[in-house]
């Protein structure tokens, strides 16, 4: 792998001694894993069922390596939402933040949104998740994880950090800024990052960095967390971007980090981590950790329950076990459960604001591929279940109609092995196939 000169010259001076066994890393198999959804399954019953030698990453519990020769992407839990595929260096800034239950979380910079997934996880679907993304077409993967996640309570935008701080305002317990960077942690999985950085480089990068990170101003309140990270190694882009924030502003202040396995860089930049490729097991991460010392807390806003429409209310009087509760809202054939806290979003480009659960046509209701992701298999009846390791339910992926052995009719949730993957109609022992086209496995 040849690799840029200036990109050496600054690694060797930083690494010293180091720098040999860093190069020599370059030349070794990248690391792929997992993240294991607990909002869907727990972590061991996960790894009692999945058919795939996973090992543990130090510093995320329910994070995993796996072979990278396996396509584990094809299994069915992997459809089922059960599972995100997440470089482990990627798994290490949410650890960092720390986001708990019940908060107001913000991810400022998500695309693809494996670290939205993650924060989710966190808050267990509870409080707030905006996660947003400046890229219109990558933001586009950030909408397709968090419905194959089951996710409520998030608000996708594609937005300007400026203009989510104008209209949200000082909203947030938590901010991760995974910032847009010269991608130095690709070069070992992704010869293109290289060339990447010939042309879009550390400087180029700093200064569209700084651009997101003055508007942390207008988004912090009291003691908000901020996680500020990178997937390179160039300090103009990591520490740089810290002293800025810590030595130019009053309203920041240092926080410890703590991630299993990896030490801080000590002394006054204790709030600052390195993955590294040539001593961790991962393709290389920049971690900082601050305290913002913004505005007073607003009080919560929280969306007032109403009742469903009346064919999403038929729906579920016919096959829910329990009605799902909350504010319901629609816009043309479109029904949507709102999240249960409400952030004013009006000005802002909303891709979707809560769980999308299906869509009216000519007075009938169509129910929503995010609806069946989001239930449980005991919420819904009739089911069919299909074995994971069964044709079958690779046929349903790929969109085909199944002949089953099956006398009742109409509407059912798919299942594999007891966790959702879509629906259908079933006819006379036909299972007429509603999986999205966008989402069938090739």
């Amino acid at each position: 792998m040849k690799l840029p000169e200036l990109f050496l010259t600054r690694m060797k001076e930083k690494l010293d001694t180091q720098f040999d066994a860093f190069i020599e890393s370059f030349n070794q198999p990248y690391h792929v894993g997992l993240k294991v959804n607990t909002l869907k399954i727990d972590k061991n019953a996960f790894l009692d069922k999945f058919p795939f030698e996973l090992k543990p990453v130090a510093w995320n519990p329910d994070g995993f390596y796996f072979d990278n020769e396996e396509q584990i992407a094809k299994h069915p839990y992997y459809h089922a939402g059960l599972f995100y595929i997440q470089e482990p260096s990627a798994m290490s800034p949410v650890m960092a933040l720390n986001p708990e239950p019940g908060e107001l979380c913000l991810d400022l910079c998500a695309a693809p949104g494996g670290k939205s997934m993650q924060i989710a996880n966190a808050i267990q679907d509870s409080g707030l998740l905006v996660s947003n993304d400046i890229n219109e077409k990558r933001v586009k993967a950030i909408l397709r994880n968090a419905e194959r996640f089951g996710l409520r309570n998030i608000v996708v935008l594609n937005e300007s950090p400026d203009k989510i701080a104008a209209v949200m305002g000082h909203a947030f317990d938590s901010i991760l800024i995974d910032a847009p960077c010269s991608g130095e942690g690709m070069f070992r999985k992704d010869a293109k990052a290289i060339k990447s950085w010939e042309t879009f480089g550390p400087d180029q990068c700093q200064k569209m960095q700084r651009e997101i990170i003055d508007h942390l101003d207008g988004l912090i309140k009291e003691q908000t967390k901020i996680v500020y990270s990178t997937c390179t190694f160039a300090p103009q882009e990591n520490e740089a971007q810290m002293d800025y924030l810590t030595e130019s502003k009053s309203n920041y202040s240092v926080k410890e980090i703590k991630l299993e396995g990896i030490e801080n860089e000590g002394g006054s930049m204790r709030h600052m981590a390195h993955i590294w490729p040539h001593i961790h097991q991962g393709e290389g991460h920049f971690i900082s950790c601050l305290v913002g010392k913004g505005n007073k807390s607003e009080p919560i806003q929280y969306n007032i329950p109403s009742e469903p429409p009346e064919q999403f209310k038929a729906f579920m009087d016919r096959h829910f076990e329990k009605p799902l509760v909350g504010r319901y809202e629609q816009e043309g054939d479109k029904i949507y459960l709102r999240p249960e806290v409400k952030l004013p979003t009006r000005g802002l480009r909303v891709v979707r604001e809560g769980l999308l659960v299906g869509d009216v046509n000519k007075g009938r209701f169509t129910p929503s591929q995010a609806l069946a992701l989001h239930l449980k298999a005991d919420d819904f009846h009739p089911i069919v279940d299909l074995p994971s390791n069964g044709i079958e339910v690779i046929k349903y992926l790929k969109g085909e109609t199944l002949i089953l052995d099956i006398e009742t009719e109409g509407i059912h949730l798919v299942c594999t092995d007891g966790y959702p993957l879509g629906f259908s109609k079933i006819t006379k022992g036909t299972l007429k196939n509603m999986y999205p086209a966008s989402w069938r496995m090739l």
